[in-house]
């Protein structure tokens, strides 16, 4: 029997469950990548995410070659070119790794329909998650929406955690049709935009782990929430097209936090990030009205400001708060944004500008080299408190607070906003007290102290409103 492994978000070699299984399985494997204009081309689409899944395919491509079998890339609706390769090659199994939003499940589920009806078997793996959602359940047999938890019984199964498969022996298809060249992000519509992105691949994620967990993550604990410093992993771009994959990162850990006791902290609190990414992919699976909803209903009533301005202001990083700009000037030059500053700049549009989460999570959605349905849903309806966070509504950031304790002298804001560069650690984050030191920066467009009353009212409204209904 001969196999097609369908790549997608799972461009590695190594550890990759469904084509281990059709290595195992088959006598002959053709990979598979199907460039799909929804996707690549779609209002959703952006230029660092395009790019970046680009360069991981070119080097997928040519880890595939050295292996002698090279990949195929068909470009056009999988659920229309898949039946037709079947049909062509012959092939009587179809494999690929699941994946969890709404549009993957309904793509593949008429993938599966197709490859039915042309007479192939589908073996669909679980890969892109640790854990999926059935295998975490509660007592009563429910889905978690409350994160405490869900990490709770997340944890208790780590030992059942199998190792990562290793890379297989893969046996080339004889006779494979011949195959598209991979485009360059030019001839998908994309410009030539300045970014800084990182090196795609496999070997550069697995190089980007090595280095995390013999460096930043001893101090992960302490440093994770420090923007001026490097000590997070910047593994989120690798995860999310899988380069690499959840579980080789956990596993690896966990043996780390073993051999190195005094490093067991930093690693485990970052174990607990992961723990976070399972828990939004199964919230978005048991509750896939979140892409569109408020997690909690009761807030549906929440009056939100209809402000060009301040939104523009926010996306450009004009806003006049030096955290929040230099977290967006460091979205549109590099794709990607530090953790603590995502928290910071999205409380700063929901609660201080009081604009629907909604459109922050589709413009990063649209920016982010690492933009994940799952994960970027449950991020921002955790800052705008409509999520499943347990944590009260009138958690509101400030951004001046939050910037001096997160980046004491400067150093982030400094790197972002050159026009800032001058002013000293004490002015640093509170560049209106000192207006003629940074004549080309703005001033605050709104009061915080004022907007932050004006949320608990629009909140406490929206939850009155709920409980009289």
């Amino acid at each position: 029997m001969r196999a097609i492994h369908w790549f997608r978000n799972d461009l590695r070699l190594r550890d990759n469950t469904a084509l281990a299984a059709a290595a195992r399985q088959a006598e002959a494997v053709l990979p598979l990548f199907v460039l799909d204009d929804r996707l690549l081309r779609g209002p959703g689409a952006g230029a660092a995410r395009v790019r970046f899944l680009l360069d991981c395919l070119r080097r997928l491509s040519a880890d595939l070659e050295a292996a002698g079998c090279p990949l195929l890339v068909r470009r056009g609706r999988p659920e229309r070119e898949i039946p037709r390769l079947l049909a062509e090659t012959g092939a009587g199994l179809l494999c690929f790794n699941q994946d969890e939003s709404p549009f993957a499940r309904a793509r593949d589920a008429r993938v599966t329909a197709a490859a039915g009806k042309a007479g192939a078997r589908v073996l669909a793996c679980k890969d892109r998650v640790v854990f999926d959602a059935s295998e975490i359940r509660s007592a009563g047999g429910s889905g978690y929406v409350v994160y405490t938890p869900y990490r709770k019984a997340w944890y208790a199964r780590l030992r059942e955690l199998p190792r990562p498969e290793s890379r297989p022996r893969l046996r080339p298809f004889p006779g494979a049709p011949a195959s598209l060249a991979i485009p360059d992000a030019a001839q998908l519509g994309f410009g030539g935009e300045a970014l800084e992105l990182p090196a795609g691949g496999e070997a550069a994620a697995r190089r980007r782990l090595d280095a995390f967990l013999d460096g930043p993550a001893v101090d992960y604990a302490a440093a994770r929430d420090r923007p001026d410093r490097a000590g997070t992993s910047r593994l989120s771009p690798y995860l999310r097209f899988g380069a690499l994959s959840a579980r080789t990162c956990v596993v690896r850990a966990v043996a780390a936090a073993r051999e190195r006791r005094a490093a067991a902290a930093g690693l485990y609190k970052w174990v607990d990030q992961l723990a976070w990414r399972d828990f939004y992919h199964a919230i978005l699976r048991e509750h896939p009205h979140v892409l569109r909803r408020n997690q909690r209903r009761e807030l549906d009533a929440l009056r939100w400001e209809d402000d060009e301005q301040g939104f523009a202001a926010w996306c450009q990083g004009r806003t006049g708060y030096p955290i929040v700009d230099a977290g967006m000037r460091e979205l549109a030059r590099t794709g990607w944004m530090h953790n603590r500053v995502r928290m910071i700049v999205a409380s700063f549009l929901t609660k201080d500008l009081l604009i629907d989460w909604r459109r922050g999570e589709r413009f990063f959605f649209q920016q982010l080299v690492d933009g994940d349905p799952a994960n970027n849903n449950g991020g921002w309806q955790w800052a705008a408190s409509t999520g499943t966070d347990s944590q009260p509504y009138f958690r509101i950031f400030n951004p001046t607070s939050q910037a001096r304790r997160f980046d004491p002298e400067g150093t982030y804001v400094r790197r972002w906003l050159p026009e800032l560069a001058r002013l000293d650690p004490r002015r640093i984050h509170t560049p209106w007290e000192a207006p003629l030191d940074a004549p080309d920066y703005p001033a605050p467009i709104v009061d915080h102290a004022e907007r932050r009353v004006l949320a608990l009212e629009r909140f406490e409204a929206a939850r009155a409103a709920a409980r009289s209904a």
